[in-house]
């Protein structure tokens, strides 16, 4: 089950790194944000904000 987790945060980070500034606009996320979370461990939880 950790691992799965561990996968998922992988997973959402990367597409959150793949999405265009229009996208992330769409969802209230802006650049710095989306950078500072992919630079996170992948076994750290997630910030709130971002979805």
């Amino acid at each position: 089950m950790l691992v799965a987790t561990w996968r998922e945060r992988s997973r959402m980070r990367r597409q959150l790194a793949a999405m265009s500034d229009r996208e992330l606009h769409d969802i209230g996320v802006c650049r710095a944000e989306v950078a500072d979370e992919i630079g996170r461990p992948f076994w750290r939880e997630m910030k709130g904000s971002l979805p």
